[in-house]
Parts: C-alpha cells; structure tokens; sequence
C-alpha cells in the first residue's frame, strides 16, 4: 500500500527522452503543489471560519483541485506537453476569475499570477510565459478599465485580516517554493553542467591522449609496413636470386652471376665475394661487380683474416658487421662513392668459406632488419658455392674415373688384340674368312667403315663394301651398321666382363681349396710339398719351385719359371 502511494508520488521517467521525462516531473510537482495549497487553504478557512459551510468559493476550490487532478493523471500517461499547457491556462483562468469575481485587480487572488508565470516559464517554455505575462498585463488593464468605467461593479464582501493573511501567505508560500524549486534546478542544472564540463574536459583530455598514442601508433604502424614492404621485396629478391643461381653448377660461372644478380636486384655500389684461401690465413676477392672492384681482384686483393677490416673480423668470426668508409682503408677494397659497408660470413655448417662485401653510396643503408635478412642471402650464396664446388669435385672424380675406365678397357682390349688368334672375320656372301692380322683401314669410295666404340675407346672397325661397286649404301644400311656397332660393342664388352670375372672366380676357388688343404696339413714338408703341387697343376705350362733360404743370407722368393712344362699329371722335378 505504502509503496503504491510512493510510486504515485514519484515522478515518471521516459528512457531516451529527457525533455519529456522534465515536462513530466515540472507538472507533476506544480500539480502536487497546487493541489496541496488548496488544500491548504480550504482547511484553513474553514478553520478560522465562525461555521461550518460550503459556499461557492468552496466549490470553486474543489472543482479546481478535481482539474489539477485530472491534468496530473494525464501527463503520467504520456501526455505532457498537453498536460502543461492545461495546468497553466486552468491556473491562469482561475487566479484571474478569482480576481474578476473579487475586487478586481486589488483582489488577493491577483497576486497569484507571479506563480502562474513562474509555472509557465517551466512548463511551456519563455515564449510561453511571455505570452500569458501579456495576457495578464492586458487582463489587469481590462479590469481596471472596467472598474474605472463602471463596466462591473466588484463585489464588496468583507474579509477579515486571517483571510488576506491566508490568501497572502499561499501566494508567497507557493511562489517562494517555486523560486526555491526554480533556482535548486538552475544551480542543480549549473552543478551538472560544471561537473560535464569537467567531464568533458578529461574527456577532451583523453580524447587528445589518445590522439597522440594514435598519431604515434600510426607513425610506428607506417614505419613498421615500410620495414615489412621493404623486406618483402628484400625476400622476394633473394628468392629471384637463389633460383638464378641455383641453375648455374659451375664454379667459375657462380660468382660473377652471384654478385652481379645482388647489385642489379638491390642497386648496390659495388658487391664482392672474399673466399678464404685453403691455408685459411687470408681470404681472396673472388668476384666482384663494380669495375673498381674487378680491378681490385685482378691486382689480387686479400685481406687477412682476424685484421681489424671488416673482412677480417666477419671471417674470423662468423657474424656480420656494419661499417662506414675510412681514409686509411682496412677493408681490403673500397668502393670510392661508397658511404655504408656490410660485411656478411658466408658460412656451410658453421664453418666459414668466406664473407659477402656489400657497399651502398647511401648514409646509413643498412639496418638491423636489413642485415638479418641479407644474412639469408649470404646463407643461400654459401650453399651455392659450397654445392658449385662438390658438383665440381665430383665431374673431377667422374672425369678421373672415366679416363681410368678407358684406360683399364683399352688395356684389356689391348690384350686381347694381342693374345687372339683370329683378329676378327671377313664374310663375303659366299664363306666366312678368320683375319689373323691387324691391316690398316682402308675407305673405298661406296663403303663405309663403322668404329666400334665402347666409352671413348675403338675396340674393333666394322667395314661394309657393296659388292657391286657402282651402288650406294642407303640410309637405312648405314643406320643398321652403325646400331649394329653399338650393339657388339656391348655384346664384347659383357663377353669381357664375364670372363674376367670367371677367370676371378676360378682365382678364388683354387685360393680357397688351397687354403682349406693347407689347413689340414701340420707338416712343414707337406705344406710345401702341397702348395707347389696345387699351385702347378694351376698354372699349367709353367714349373714351380719353392726353396727354403736362410734368413739372414738371402731373401725368401717364390720363381715361376716358364721355359718348361709341368707334364699333365703334375709331377714336378726333384
């Protein structure tokens, strides 16, 4: 119950509209206002008053209190503005009646539109209550103009000092309350709007805070993409130089493309490529692009390795440096425009082969961020040189490899040239004729001769003579003459390889026998005995002797001799 009534007498709030949820809480407590000095005043005239009754001004009084009742109800459904323009124009209508109906202007009850106006600058606004001031002003003329010209006669009624006390003191009591009200509000209003700008202004002082981390922000955002676009197409460059220079395999070619790719691809002044020496006490301009440099390499430079240069330093140990031209230079080679220096280890499982010299004719070219990245360079730079430099040992061992393959296979053939009774067939179309003798080739005007090649090598010829000597071989012919020579070739070369490894295998048996009848044997005359037994009957058409020596007088020998024949039953001579 009680909080029924506390709601009611609590103003209502409208969420998201201020001016409404003011009009609203202005009527609500004019109304509350108005109704409790009538209700004020009622109680006191009937106090004072020598009987109880109603008259007319009673009446008047509660019909004004039903209406200020009915407006107040109004605006808590919504309907404030319409609700203020009511209760001003109802209190308005019955101050002036009360003074129209009483002595006219000279009434009490006149006074009463100093509140009316007070409550219309608040509900309706100062063009309002500029307008019921005008009202009134021109209202006071009128009565006073009628009560000059006898238009109406006020009425005459006595009134005893409590009244005019009564009448008075709600005037001033409701005018003073609302002049308290008026000015809580503006200093309230004047409050809030200190402690807003007060707000605002730490507000405004974040805001400008926050500007300034912002600008900074962004300058170190704007900074920050430049880095990153810059070393994007500082990796996009080194990846376009690592696959240039991974196609090249020779090392001579490496280094020239090398540091003419990174001069091109970065705008450099000048790049080189020191390589250490294979004492390791200095290292050697290698390749360079500039034709200073190239100059340089030409009159040899070097530079040793742990001197105070640049060169010196990286090489010694392992990490990149950073430095700026000097006139008495340590560098080993410096470009003349050049205004910044980078020197970069170029390393293969952190053992260092040399350094990358990187020289730019701008101030300051070379930041961390530039160096860790270039440093990616020289690692794919050292791969490329260390892998130029395996494939070159490698076709070296091939080469070495391929010519000692040559040379075994022209010796076997050699021998086999030498050692064969037939040297090889002739076939006429009538019989097939054995050559016993090696002749010197001969070109006949419509034949061909075919050499017989196995890796380099010309083991045999094949000649092709039409036997009618006007015709010409055709294409076809030679093409069959020429595979036919691939494929013997082969065909010899397998019959080789396989009687070498028959006649090994044959080596290796008579060698296992051997050591296996050996091992049987404790017997110091058995054991020779057997050995120059296994060994004759192995090495047929030969005589074999064993003799023991004295150590100390001659030295131990095994003779082969070839000019006699073991018979085939393996007897030897005593």
């Amino acid at each position: 119950m009680w909080q029924t009534v506390v709601n009611y007498l609590t103003p209502v709030k409208y969420p998201g509209d201020d001016n409404k949820s003011r009009q609203a809480f202005y009527v609500h407590i004019i109304a509350l206002v108005f109704m409790g000095a009538i209700l004020v005043t009622e109680i006191s005239l009937k106090v004072i008053a020598p009987q109880f009754e109603i008259n007319s001004f009673d009446w008047a009084l509660i019909g004004t209190f039903l209406l200020i009742l009915g407006i107040w109800i109004l605006s808590r459904y919504g309907y404030t503005r319409a609700a203020g323009t009511l209760l001003i124009s109802l209190l308005w209508v019955v101050v002036n009646g009360s003074a129209a109906l009483g002595v006219g202007i000279r009434d009490d009850s006149f006074l009463g539109n100093f509140i009316v106006l007070l409550a219309a600058g608040l509900l309706v606004g100062w063009r309002g209550a500029l307008a019921f001031s005008a009202l009134t002003i021109i209202t006071g003329f009128g009565l006073a103009y009628a009560e000059v010209n006898q238009f109406f006669q006020p009425a005459e009624y006595f009134t005893s000092p409590y009244t005019t006390l009564i009448a008075i003191g709600v005037v001033i009591g409701i005018f003073t309350g609302l002049m308290a009200f008026i000015l809580s509000s503006l200093e309230g209003a004047i409050v809030r709007t200190q402690a807003g700008a007060r707000d605002l202004e730490s507000v405004n002082r974040d805001l400008r805070m926050a500007r300034a981390r912002l600008e900074e922000n962004q300058a170190e955002l704007l900074v920050a993409n430049e880095q990153l676009k810059r070393r994007a197409e500082r990796i996009g460059g080194i990846a376009a130089i690592a696959k240039t220079i991974t196609v090249v395999q020779e090392f001579e070619r490496l280094l020239p493309v090398v540091v003419e790719a990174v001069s091109d691809r970065f705008k450099f002044e000048h790049v080189g490529v020191y390589l250490l020496e294979d004492s390791g006490q200095s290292a050697t301009l290698s390749a360079s692009s500039s034709d200073e440099g190239k100059q340089s390499q030409l009159d040899g430079s070097r530079v040793r390795v742990g001197s105070e240069s640049l060169i010196g330093i990286v090489t010694e140990r392992g990490e990149p440096r950073v430095g700026h031209p000097t006139e008495n230079s340590l560098h080993g080679f410096e470009h003349p425009e050049a205004k910044s220096l980078l020197a970069l280890p170029l390393k293969t499982k952190e053992l260092v082969i040399g350094a990358l010299d990187i020289q730019s004719a701008q101030e300051a070219a070379f930041t961390q961020e530039d160096v860790a990245t270039l440093q990616i360079l020289a690692d794919q730079i050292a791969i490329a040189i260390q892998n130029a430099r395996t494939a070159e040992h490698a076709r070296g061992a091939l080469q070495q490899a391929e010519i000692a393959s040559r040379q075994l296979i022209g010796k076997g053939w050699k021998e086999i040239a030498d050692s064969a009774d037939a040297k090889g067939y002739r076939y006429d179309g009538i019989k097939l004729e054995a050559l016993h003798e090696i002749t010197k080739p001969v070109q006949s005007g419509n034949g061909i001769m075919v050499p017989v090649r196995l890796r380099g090598q010309v083991i045999g010829r094949l000649r092709i003579n039409p036997a009618d000597q006007t015709r010409q071989l055709t294409d076809d012919e030679n093409a069959m003459a020429e595979a036919t020579a691939e494929r013997v070739a082969l065909a010899l070369e397998s019959s080789r390889l396989l009687e070498e490894a028959q006649n090994r295998a044959q080596r290796e048996a008579f060698l296992g026998e051997l050591s296996s009848k050996l091992s049987t044997s404790y017997q110091l005359d058995s054991i020779v005995r057997d050995t120059v037994e296994e060994l004759g009957k192995s090495l047929r058409t030969t005589t074999v002797t064993f003799q023991l020596v004295n150590p100390s007088s001659h030295q131990g020998r095994v003779e082969a001799i070839s000019d006699e024949t073991v018979p085939e039953n393996g007897s030897k001579p005593k």
